[in-house]
């Protein structure tokens, strides 16, 4: 039986374009990805980009009124939109989030194998806040079990987003409300400062936290923003290639 395809997204307002660009440059040269989804403000993109990526126009978005209570918040509507990817990719039953932030040092291939059947979606735990039972996990990679959101949980935390304001906006209410169905991915998925910084082993690098200077000026950022996107495609191939092989 041929395998599900693997999905990746990155849901950004203009400003963080190019930051999304390379990191989705870094995923698709580090996996064994099939489509990765651009959720953005515009019909087109303002650089070339391949056909491995497709574009979804949210600026006519209805899920998050424009005077909402977390509009205004330090983070765009884009993050909250990644709560509502149930609905913006409704033929697609899983998919990898991620923050644009984020670059990928080894092979990610693995991520999309882990064990949500019965979770809304795997994520990281931050170590300092999942106390008296609670896992609350970082939502800079996860992995969302959107057949399962379906059920009307991604609906109820949207109501939510729109009835009060969050520190950490969709990070907390989606934690709150999934408590018992979340399942915490390995940190070396998300290695950041609130999971684990230095992760053994890490293939995700997360630069949670980070002014952009000092993440954007990282070599492992700056080897993906420099490379073509032909390149990256060959390196894609062969990996894509060498796990049919092996």
């Amino acid at each position: 039986m041929a395998r599900a395809k693997k999905h990746a997204a990155f849901c950004g307002t203009r400003n963080i374009y190019g930051d999304m660009e390379t990191a989705a440059k870094s995923l698709v040269a580090m996996s064994d990805v099939d489509v990765v989804h651009f959720v953005i403000e515009d019909a087109e993109f303002p650089t070339e980009l391949p056909s491995i990526i497709q574009l979804h126009d949210a600026s006519g978005q209805t899920f998050f009124a424009p005077d909402g209570p977390n509009m205004s918040s330090g983070f765009t509507y884009m993050a909250m939109m990644r709560l509502a990817l149930c609905h913006v990719l409704p033929r697609v039953n899983k998919v990898l989030s991620l923050d644009a932030d984020t670059v990928c040092v080894d092979d990610v291939s693995g991520v999309w194998d882990m064990p949500i059947d019965d979770c809304y979606y795997s994520a990281s735990h931050e170590w300092h806040k999942s106390e008296n039972g609670l896992l609350y996990c970082n939502a800079g990679v996860t992995l969302y079990n959107l057949k399962k959101l379906r059920d009307g949980k991604a609906n109820e935390i949207i109501d939510v987003l729109n009835r009060r304001r969050y520190t950490w906006v969709e990070q907390d209410v989606s934690n709150y409300l999934c408590q018992g169905r979340i399942h915490d991915m390995p940190s070396e998925y998300n290695s950041n400062w609130w999971t684990d910084k230095n992760a053994p082993g890490a293939k995700i690098v997360h630069f949670a936290g980070v002014p952009h200077d000092g993440w954007a000026d990282d070599p492992r950022v700056v080897k993906w923003r420099e490379t073509p996107w032909d390149e990256v495609m060959r390196l894609h191939e062969e990996r894509c290639n060498g796990g049919r092989n092996g």
